[in-house]
Order: structure tokens, then sequence, then C-alpha cells
């Protein structure tokens, strides 16, 4: 059998694209990850917001990085991290709320808009929190079930903690109740 080089040079170029999709395929996915970027000195607090890390993979991963968190509950540090999963519907679909001290509990509950109600509707399935002092970290975990299989979502942060005249600050990630835009699932 005779080939010429136009018959070659096609089998090669056929080949190699072969080759190359397999490859794509093949190649395990990976998670859109984007951190978004606070001022510094907002709030004189502990609380006060520097970045959040939002990391979209098989669960959400959420890490926020403060000032100075403090395990003392006399700090009154908290967050409520709103999460966007509907593009079609105006708002957050869901709220993560939990104090930043030692000792404190967490929640996930669903929202209309920003709104949670006199009775939070709870959600059901895996999310918990880690609190790391010494990297002044927060680090929120939530499974795909607990946001209704959602695949991309978008965030609005705020911190808050009481100063030491009883004064409650607030932190947004950016201005109030901006979401971030939208991170796609890796």
């Amino acid at each position: 059998m005779s080939m010429n080089i136009t018959t070659i040079a096609t089998a090669a170029a056929v080949t190699l694209g072969t080759v190359a999709s397999l490859a794509l395929a093949a190649a395990p996915a990976q998670a859109q990850t984007r951190t978004f970027q606070d001022a510094h000195g907002d709030i004189a607090h502990g609380a006060d917001l520097h970045a959040v890390k939002v990391v979209n993979e098989k669960n959400v991963r959420i890490v926020l990085r403060t000032e100075n968190l403090v395990r003392s509950y006399k700090s009154g540090a908290s967050t409520a991290v709103y999460l966007d999963t509907d593009p079609t519907d105006a708002g957050p679909e869901f709220v993560f709320l939990g104090g930043l001290f030692e000792g404190t509990d967490y929640v996930l509950v669903r929202t209309d808009g920003w709104k949670v109600g006199d009775h939070p509707r709870t959600v059901r399935g895996f999310y918990k929190m880690d609190l790391d002092y010494a990297g002044d970290v927060a680090r929120i975990h939530l499974s795909r079930e607990a946001l209704d299989g959602a695949g991309r979502v978008r965030v609005a942060v705020q911190t808050a903690g009481e100063q030491a005249g009883g004064q409650i600050v607030r932190d947004w990630l950016g201005a109030r109740r901006q979401l971030t835009r939208w991170v796609a699932r890796g």
C-alpha cells in the first residue's frame, strides 16, 4: 500500500486530534476558585474582614480571613454568608449564620431574598464551620445536597462584632448586600 505525503499528514492530524481529545476528557475537573479582597480596617474589631475565598468543587468551601479572631464570647464576633445559587431568582437562596468565637453555634437556613423571617427553615445536608484563631480564619464547608445541588454560586459576606462599649460594628465584603461574581463548579 502506497501513501503519499498528504495522506500521511491527514492521518497524523486525525491521530493527534483524537489523542488530544482523549487527554482532555480524561483530565480531572479543576475546582473553580475565586478570592475576593476587602479593605483592611473597615471596622475596629477582630471580625474585620480581609478576604473571602470561594472554592466550588464536590462541596462548596468558603474561607473568611479576618483581622484578629478571639476565642472569647465577649467579642460577639459573628458572620452571615449569603449564598445565591439561582440566577433567575433575585437575591440569595441561603444564608449561613454563625458566631466566630469558641463554643458558638452555626446554621444554614433558606432565605427569601435577603430575609430570614421569624421562623427560619433550616437546611438538610452536611455543613460545618471550623475556626482557626492562630490563622484568623473561618472555614465553612457546605455539601452540594445542602445547596439543593446548585452548580454555580456567588456570595455576600458580612462579619460583625461588639465593641467594648456595647456598640455593634459590621463589615461587608465590598458594599452592603453586594454579591460577588459567580463561581462556577469545577
